[in-house]
C-alpha cells in the first residue's frame, strides 16, 4: 500500500510500531519521540525503518513532528490524494431529513433510549459526567474512564445515536435532555462534569443549567472545545448539511459510490468509529444525526459562565478559542497542547490533561 492511500491511522500504527522496536518501550501516538528515549543518532534508524514502509522522510520533520500522531499528519498532508481519484458517496448512504423525521420518535418519548449509561460503576465519592459528540466511541470511553480518580464514571451519547430516534437540533435542546438523566442519578451537588470536543460545549450548557438551580458545579473540564467558528453556510439545513458531511466522508475513506453500506461500514469500524452495537443500517441514519448536532453548534452562541473552568485545547486553536471562550469565561484555567491534529485522539490520553482532571478530581474529594 502506498503512503497516499493509507489512512492517518494506519500511518500512526506504522510509526508507533518503528518506535517501539528501536526504543524497546510501548508507544502511544502522543508520545513525543526525545521523550521517551529517542536522540539525533536514533533518528537515522528510524528514517531507514520508515523507508522500508514505503515512508520517505527527512531528519527535520522528526524535530519538527515528534510525536507519531503530528508526524503521521505531517505525511498525510505531504502525500495528498491524487486529484485524479474522485470520490463520491454510495447513494443509499443518503437519508433526507423528512424521510427521517417521519419514521423516526422524539427523544422526548417515555420509551426512548436512555442517553446516559456507566462506564465505571464501582468508585467513591459523586460521579464525573462525560459528555461524548462523535463517531469513536469505543476509542473515547476507554480513553475518558480513566479520567475518574476513583469515582463512578458515566458518560453521555447523543439523542439518535442508537435506536429510531430523532436527533435534536440545538445545544439548549441537548443540554436539556440529558439534565433530566443527570438529576435522576444525582439530584444534588457537587457535580463533575467533563467533555471532549462539541460535547464540551453541551457539558457548558449542563453546568449553565445547575448553577441556575443553585447547584454546585465542582468541575467543568471541556477538552479540545469546538472553537465555534463557522464550517458551513448558515443558510443552510439538514440535508444540504448531510450532503457535506456524505462528500467529507467519501474523500476520507475513498469511496467512489458503488460502495455497498457493509462495506462503507467495514472502513469506518477498521478507523475505531462507531461500536459493535450499531450495524451498517445505521449509518444513513447517523449522519443525519451529525448533520443535526453540526446545526446546532452552527448556531450555539456561549453565554457567560462565572464557575470554574478547564479548556484543554491544541495551540493551533488558541485565537478562536481566545475570541469565542475566553471572553465569556472569567475564571477559565487553560492547558495549551500541541498536537497539530483536528482529531481529539491524542489529547484524550495525553497523559499531561489526564493527570490535571485527576488532580481537580482528586483536590476536591479532599
Amino acid at each position: 500500500m502506498s503512503p497516499e492511500q493509507r489512512t492517518v491511522r494506519e500511518t500512526e500504527e506504522i510509526i508507533c510500531g518503528v518506535w517501539s522496536r528501536l526504543l524497546d518501550t510501548d508507544v502511544l501516538p502522543t508520545d513525543d519521540f526525545f521523550e521517551i528515549g529517542g536522540d539525533s543518532l536514533l533518528v537515522v534508524e528510524v528514517l531507514l525503518d520508515l523507508r522500508g514502509h514505503g515512508l520517505d522522510l527527512k531528519a527535520a520533520a522528526v524535530f519538527r513532528h515528534p510525536t507519531p500522531a503530528a508526524l503521521a499528519r505531517y505525511l498525510a498532508d505531504a502525500n495528498p490524494p491524487e486529484p485524479a481519484a474522485a470520490t463520491q458517496a454510495p447513494p443509499d448512504l443518503f437519508l433526507s431529513a423528512d424521510d427521517l423525521w417521519s419514521t423516526h420518535r422524539s427523544t422526548w418519548a417515555p420509551d426512548a433510549p436512555r442517553c446516559l449509561f456507566p462506564l465505571v460503576r464501582e468508585g467513591d465519592g459523586e460521579p464525573l459526567f462525560i459528555v461524548h459528540w462523535g463517531n469513536d466511541a469505543g476509542f473515547v470511553w476507554s480513553s475518558t474512564s480513566a479520567w475518574g480518580a476513583g469515582r463512578p464514571v458515566y458518560g453521555f451519547e447523543a439523542p439518535g445515536f442508537r435506536g429510531d430516534i430523532r436527533p435534536v437540533t440545538t445545544v439548549a435542546d441537548m443540554a436539556d435532555r440529558y439534565l433530566v438523566e443527570l438529576l435522576e442519578q444525582q439530584p444534588e451537588g457537587p457535580y463533575h462534569l467533563a467533555g471532549h470536543c462539541h460535547g464540551a460545549v453541551v457539558a457548558y450548557e449542563l453546568a449553565r443549567r445547575l448553577r441556575a438551580r443553585g447547584q454546585e458545579v465542582a468541575v467543568l473540564a471541556m477538552v479540545k472545545p469546538s472553537a465555534l467558528e463557522r464550517f458551513v453556510s448558515y443558510g443552510w439545513g439538514l440535508d444540504e448539511i448531510t450532503r457535506y458531511r456524505l462528500e467529507s466522508l467519501a474523500a476520507q475513506f475513498s469511496l467512489v459510490g458503488d460502495e455497498s453500506l457493509d462495506e462503507v461500514f467495514s472502513r469506518m469500524r477498521k478507523e475505531g468509529w462507531y461500536d459493535d452495537r450499531l450495524g451498517p443500517q445505521d449509518l444513513p441514519r447517523l449522519q443525519v444525526q451529525w448533520s443535526a448536532l453540526a446545526l446546532a453548534l452552527h448556531q450555539y452562541e456561549p453565554r457567560p459562565y462565572d464557575g470554574p473552568v478547564l479548556i484543554v485545547q491544541d495551540v493551533k486553536d488558541r485565537e478562536d478559542t481566545e475570541r469565542n471562550w475566553l471572553s465569556v469565561l472569567p475564571q477559565a484555567e487553560t492547558l495549551w497542547v500541541d498536537h497539530g491534529v483536528d482529531l481529539p485522539r491524542p489529547t484524550l490520553r495525553d497523559p499531561e490533561v489526564v493527570a490535571l482532571i485527576r488532580e481537580k478530581l482528586t483536590r476536591r474529594a479532599g
